[in-house]
């Protein structure tokens, strides 16, 4: 053994580790336009898409509209994108929609734009069912849920019959061109840029760090005039009783409503599971999951008392989530159950962590009765106070 000779300094860490999240939701779509740039690109914002759209005058396909949606938004995000040339064939058109997904799955070495948490679509040719299965797949490979997805039935029967393709926690129904800014633009780039804003941004203003954990519903969607859907009438809606809204709702089939300014109406999925219909409970879930995964790596090959550590980072992390009332309770253990000794001899331990979001209001029910038991009040008021 080698002697080092002297007095030796050197430092350790005894500390949680801190767990952030990113906020920026990242959109990604693929897209046609009538120009022969095409491939994968990127904008920092809707903003510089627009003025590539301007600068290749490009007028034809889906990347305007899309983009302009996003726009009226007012959110600033990244967006990946996959452009593919506008054809006059729609067959061909789906063909390159569903080979350019494909390359967005694969986008981020070329990008350096990490998709995870972010949102997958195509605005339009979603309402294919073959585009929409392709980004459900892609959006569950890269934990993208919330996912829009289009469809342009006029009958609630038409939306029914598509949604009943569709049975996924990562994918996010919507019905509907809707007019804004002198377009008609699909639902899916509305949403998509109306959840990356909520994301950040409180309803009643100001910026929310844990905006991803929120449902997003009932919240006005920016720069929407009007519906071309139902020759203009839109969605059937009532706030109370039966409404076509409120029965495509509970299909997990989102609309944007007419209810003081036009507001996003449904915030659930299709998951089979009905703990997993609340979108935002799946997305907060994945936030939260991705981040403590990403602040737990630099643990991984370390010496089994490091654990110590990482249980303390996680429990420090839910204490923020608890704090910022994303949930109301929770717990984090390495249960003995699934750390056995055959388990720790082979340097495998299991973490476990149970966590309770807070419950977003979907249902609020309200009874007014009428009652005479004041009637005596009212006599003796007008006798006089006799």
């Amino acid at each position: 053994m080698d002697l080092e000779f002297g007095i030796n300094g050197g430092f350790g860490v005894e500390a949680a580790r801190p767990i952030s999240v990113d906020s920026s939701t990242p959109l990604a779509m693929a897209v046609t336009a009538d120009t022969t740039e095409i491939g994968i690109k990127k904008f920092n914002n809707a903003t510089d898409g627009l003025t590539f759209v301007k600068d290749n005058n490009i007028t034809a396909g889906t990347l305007k509209v899309a983009l302009k949606g996003i726009e009226l938004q007012g959110v600033n995000c990244p967006i990946v994108l996959h452009i593919s040339t506008h054809d006059a064939i729609e067959a061909t058109n789906i063909t390159n929609i569903l080979a350019g997904l494909t390359e967005i799955k694969q986008s981020s070495p070329l990008t350096g734009i990490d998709l995870k948490n972010g949102l997958v679509f195509s605005p339009v040719y979603s309402a294919n069912t073959q585009v929409a299965a392709k980004i459900d797949s892609i959006s569950s490979t890269l934990w993208c849920p919330g996912s829009p997805i289009d469809n342009f039935s006029d009958v609630e029967a038409g939306v029914v019959d598509f949604l009943s393709n569709f049975g996924s926690k990562y994918i996010y129904h919507g019905t509907g061109y809707y007019k804004a800014d002198g377009e008609n633009i699909p639902m899916s780039s509305l949403i998509a840029g109306h959840i990356a804003r909520c994301d950040v941004v409180k309803p009643a203003g100001g910026n929310d760090p844990f905006g991803w954990a929120k449902n997003h519903s009932n919240r006005v969607v920016l720069g929407v005039a009007g519906t071309t859907r139902n020759n203009g009438k839109g969605v059937e809606y009532y706030d109370s009783g039966d409404s076509e809204a409120k029965r495509l709702r509970k299909q997990g089939c989102a609309s944007i409503v007419k209810d003081v300014g036009w507001r996003l109406y449904g915030f659930e999925t299709r998951d089979i599971d009905p703990i997993w219909q609340s979108l935002d409970r799946v997305r907060a879930f994945h936030r939260m999951l991705a981040a403590i995964i990403k602040a737990s790596k630099w643990a991984r090959d370390r010496e089994a008392d490091e654990l110590v550590w990482v249980k303390k980072s996680i429990v420090e992390f839910n204490n923020e989530m608890i704090g910022a009332k994303v949930g109301i309770g929770f717990e984090v253990f390495f249960d003995p159950k699934k750390n056995t000794a055959a388990t720790v001899t082979a340097g495998k331990f299991y973490l476990t962590i149970k966590f309770q979001d807070m419950p977003s209001i979907r249902e609020l029910n309200i009874e007014l009765i009428y009652s005479d038991k004041w009637g005596e009040t009212l006599i003796n008021y007008i006798n006089g106070g006799e």
